[in-house]
């Protein structure tokens, strides 16, 4: 391949009537450059020899354009000309046009490679491009809302969104606040078994070490040496490295300080103005998704919870019930229905106050996640009344289960205002198929068992021992109106 034969005058020649930035470079050398790409890339062909040809490529480029002066230079086919982001002294990313042809200079071989500045088309092409990907991603995260598929995957979507969206970004964080630290929700790029458990003091955020109490700012730090040394990270791909730049935006949910969104590079300057107004949008999007999310949730609890106890509501049991049903009949399951209804509300109520009720009524059910299993159930039926169903126990084991419960509840009464308030109840068991099929059945024969324990303890009668002895009395002449 014939090479053009380089003279000392050329070099003159090129430095006054070429108006490109040009450099006669080698993969082992910078041989020269012109006035014009000293002013416009700050480095002469001396300080190039002495830092490395290699640092005026970004990095995402090195290997691409030394193969190119290899193959060249080797005189295998090469592109001539093409786009190449390289690095200024004022700036990370400097887009240029490159357009380059073989010359020997006494006896040695370069490439002469003309620049032409295409910075501004480039800025302007990622802006639009950066901008239809957000707007795409800002899509993605409202319709994740409207399918109500839960806080824990919309975290992961707006991370997977604003990576998308910062295209120079490697890996990412959404973190929380809770308390006086932050937790990992969502994760890209890092070992997800390394950030499991991981808490972080909120002072310890990049966020708040760049912008101080006041985290209600978009943060960007190039060199987070600033801070000490780069923060060492376990990867996805196993291999230890350091984020050396971040992009770091606050969430506030109702004026309060709720997370924050970190995006981070491995390279030193990987973020430029342009991302910083890009996560200043992503931001207000992110909070009125956020708290859309939290309103449908709060909205989905209220319909299916009891505001009070946070238990199932009627409405909600009685609607899953009917499943229940169809699964029971269609594997054979059996199951016990339990009514439980407190005893003397009306009399706490009105000896202490309905607040002191309403504490009883939350005490009774934080209590009953010592009786309740994984598998089972319990709704608030309305007022006083609760109704549960039990999966895998006989009724004899059923009553030693609620017995027992019953007697921890004697044994330590809520403490209320000074007072201690003893919590019961009397309960009644039906069992799915031998004594009946539908909600309707069920309820009716437990809620009469319930009542008849009712009388006992309205009498004073310990029914548990009574019974043990074979000593029950006889129920049926008994005035029930009498009874609360």
């Amino acid at each position: 391949m014939i090479r053009e034969q380089l003279k000392p005058a050329d070099f003159d020649v090129i430095d006054r009537l070429i108006p490109l930035s040009t450099v006669i470079l080698n993969r082992q050398r910078v041989l020269f450059v012109n006035g014009r790409f000293k002013e416009v890339f700050g480095f002469d062909h001396q300080e190039l020899n002495r830092i490395g040809p290699q640092t005026l490529v970004h990095q995402g480029f090195e290997k691409g354009f030394f193969q190119l002066i290899d193959d060249a230079l080797a005189g295998r086919s090469y592109n001539e000309q093409g786009e190449i982001c390289l690095k200024a002294r004022a700036q990370s990313h400097f887009w240029v046009e490159y357009k380059v042809r073989l010359v020997s200079y006494e006896g040695e071989d370069y490439l002469l490679v003309h620049l032409l500045d295409i910075n501004e088309k480039k800025k302007t092409q990622n802006h639009l491009s950066k901008l239809v990907q957000l707007r795409e991603s800002m899509l993605e995260v409202s319709q994740h809302i409207v399918r109500g598929e839960g806080l824990n995957q919309l975290y992961s979507v707006i991370l997977r969104s604003v990576i998308k969206a910062i295209g120079h970004a490697c890996m990412g964080t959404v973190m929380l606040r809770e308390g006086d630290y932050v937790r990992s929700v969502a994760q890209i790029g890092f070992d997800e078994e390394s950030l499991r458990n991981f808490k972080l003091p909120i002072k310890e955020l990049f966020l708040y070490k760049a912008v101080g109490k006041d985290l209600n700012h978009v943060a960007k730090v190039d060199d987070l040496k600033v801070f000490g040394d780069y923060f060492k990270i376990d990867t996805i791909s196993g291999k230890d490295t350091y984020i050396r730049s971040t992009i770091s935006a606050p969430i506030y949910i109702n004026h309060q300080f709720f997370g924050a969104i970190n995006v981070d590079s491995t390279e030193i300057g990987a973020f430029d103005d342009d991302d910083i107004k890009l996560m200043s949008f992503i931001k207000s999007n992110v909070e009125i998704a956020i708290s859309n999310q939290l309103l449908y949730e709060e909205k989905a609890f209220l319909s299916r919870y009891d505001h009070l106890t946070s238990l199932y509501n009627r409405h909600y049991f009685e609607e899953i019930f009917e499943h229940i049903v169809e699964r029971a009949a269609r594997y054979n399951e059996r199951f016990n229905l339990v009514v439980f209804d407190l005893n003397d509300l009306k009399r706490t109520n009105d000896d202490y106050g309905h607040i002191a009720g309403d504490a009883l009524l939350k005490y009774f059910s934080e209590s009953c996640r010592n009786l309740i299993r994984k598998s089972d159930i319990l709704a608030r039926y309305g007022g006083d009344e609760f109704v549960g169903i039990f999966y895998n126990c006989s009724q004899e084991k059923l009553r030693r289960r609620i017995d027992g419960h019953l007697k921890s509840l004697y044994d330590t009464p809520l403490h209320h205002k000074g007072r201690d308030i003893v919590c019961s109840y009397s309960y009644g068991i039906s069992e799915f198929g031998s004594d009946g099929m539908d909600l309707g059945e069920l309820f009716k024969i437990a809620d009469d068992r319930m009542y008849q324990n009712k009388i006992r303890y309205k009498l004073g009668f310990d029914f548990i021992e009574a019974y043990e002895s074979g000593k029950a009395p006889n129920f049926s002449s008994l005035d029930l109106t009498k009874l609360d």
